[in-house]
């Protein structure tokens, strides 16, 4: 079995995953690099190579591969869910003018301090915590 494929292996059964056919294809597709895909991309993207999966296949594996901690979720705009390859610690910039994701890592110093300024101006200004927050920053410009 390829090196790649026998990786993604592990990972789907370290997860308590079986490692299908289709599953394997799937997540050697979206687990090869850090990504943030909508489920319709990764439809697109897995039948490119395995064009007989169906839609709900696809679809169901996504929420099982997220449920399950492989894959991590990002909703930049209300009702638009992203598929993170990237289950390190880690937030996110948009790029404004073109909608890209990128992954930014802070340092653990930088991030606490950000995270608690953050934290307390929100329950200032909400009268409600901030629990396991995510920083999204969007990038104006070019």
């Amino acid at each position: 079995m390829d090196p790649n494929y026998e990786r993604v292996k592990e990972i789907l059964e370290k997860h308590g995953i079986r490692p299908t056919s289709q599953r394997l294809e799937m997540a050697n597709l979206i687990l090869k690099e850090h990504q943030h895909l909508q489920a319709e991309e990764v439809f697109h993207l897995v039948n490119n190579h395995f064009p007989h999966a169906s839609r709900a296949t696809i679809f169901n594996n996504l929420k099982l591969f997220s449920e399950k901690g492989i894959l991590g979720t990002l909703e930049v705009k209300a009702g638009v869910t992203h598929f993170d390859s990237n289950r390190s610690r880690h937030h996110h910039a948009v790029l404004e003018s073109t909608g890209a994701i990128v992954d930014v890592e802070l340092s653990e110093t930088l991030e606490e301090q950000v995270l608690k300024e953050l934290s307390k101006s929100f329950e200032q200004k909400t009268g409600r915590k901030l629990e396991n927050s995510k920083l999204v920053i969007t990038l104006k410009g070019d």
